[in-house]
């Protein structure tokens, strides 16, 4: 393949204790903090937490387990193949050679410590996302070309998130990142309308992000490979739900959204059962709201797109369902999967044509993000 800019979509900065520091003097004194327990009897290489209002983040066994790999002066993040300074992007010129050795142009940046709500305090989420926002276009100024960002969003204040979508823009956010819920409400109940309506008015992409969004399923996670599948993974088709079938791609026709981090398999199994229940509510529920079209036909809109891995077998089925227009890739630096270069499997693989490896691994995510 001739050479490209090769752009990828999702990866994450390691936030530290800098990044509480644009808090509000309401705040300040609740900003989170490190603490390390070597001798946790969890008896794992994240031995260090967050400390917020009493609780420690990440909780690592037991109803509502999570992993995410941050505070990075733990043992697992100081076991990495990427220095500290890279991790949380301190050095941006460390972030930077990694880019170059995985020969990747330019990274678009999602934050880690939200894949879990750090509080069920709405006011305090949403000053904690305003001062990583601040902290994140502070670092991301710092080589503009290459690293781009997407800001988080505080939608348990819609009122807040609203105002913090345009504040994103004037700050340089490439687009906004939410996650498959906003704690156990789905994305297209009418209460976030005023958000998503800003949010198309302002033009900016959605990053429908994997994370640990819905309480009730949180509670059935009791181990990390349970947490990973069940809390992680499962919102972000929930948060499809809500673009297609909720109604919201109808609703506010200007808006583009991405599904990240949850690979691109799933695809052809939930728009399929979308399609079957779309059609049942016709006459099983005929008064119930949902989307003008079956699930399946938005699709073709070139509005929804999704993040592979570089080795998924159910790629060339994702590309014909979708569009070979619509998938990008994700390195997903510097978490667990990071360990796989997405880049050179894309490469390697036989079953799709250069043709489509250069959109997968540059085009689609440049039309999505508008770079």
């Amino acid at each position: 393949m001739a050479e490209l800019r090769v752009i990828d979509s999702d990866s994450h900065v390691m936030e530290v204790e800098e990044t509480w520091a644009y808090l509000e003097p309401e705040f300040a004194p609740r900003r989170p903090r490190v603490v390390h327990l070597p001798d946790a009897p969890q008896g794992s290489p994240q031995d260090a937490y967050w400390l917020v209002d009493g609780q420690l983040h990440p909780r690592l066994l037991g109803p509502g387990a999570l992993f995410y790999g941050t505070p990075i002066t733990s043992t697992f993040g100081r076991s990495k193949p990427f220095s500290l300074a890279s991790q949380a992007i301190s050095d941006v010129a460390a972030r930077l050679r990694d880019l170059d050795a995985a020969g990747i142009a330019i990274q678009v940046l999602y934050p880690t410590v939200f894949l879990d709500p750090l509080t069920a305090d709405p006011r305090f989420q949403a000053a904690l996302m305003r001062s990583y926002n601040t902290w994140m276009a502070g670092i991301a100024r710092q080589a503009p070309d290459r690293l781009k960002w997407m800001a988080v969003m505080p939608l348990g204040a819609v009122n807040e998130a609203v105002a913090e979508a345009r504040r994103a823009r004037e700050l340089g956010a490439v687009g906004v990142a939410v996650y498959g819920t906003a704690g156990p409400r789905l994305l297209h109940e009418p209460e976030f309308d005023p958000f998503w309506a800003e949010v198309e008015r302002l033009e900016l992409p959605v990053g429908v992000h994997t994370g640990w969004s819905h309480p009730g399923l949180n509670e059935s996670g009791t181990t990390y490979l349970s947490g990973v599948m069940i809390g992680f993974t499962l919102p972000v088709l929930l948060g499809f739900f809500s673009f297609t079938a909720g109604g919201l791609l109808d609703r506010f026709p200007g808006l583009r959204v991405g599904f990240f981090e949850a690979g691109a398999g799933w695809l052809p199994y939930w728009i399929e059962r979308l399609d079957h229940y779309w059609t049942a509510a016709s006459w099983l529920a005929p008064g119930h709201p949902r989307s003008a079209k079956p699930p399946s036909e938005y699709l073709a809109t070139g509005r929804i797109y999704l993040t592979c891995e570089g080795d998924e077998r159910l790629l060339p089925e994702v590309l014909a369902l979708l569009g070979e227009d619509q998938v990008m890739i994700s390195a997903d630096m510097p978490h667990l999967e990071a360990r796989e270069n997405v880049v050179a499997e894309i490469r390697e693989r036989t079953d799709i044509s250069d043709t489509v490896k250069a959109k997968l691994l540059s085009a689609n995510a440049a039309a999505f993000y508008r770079l």
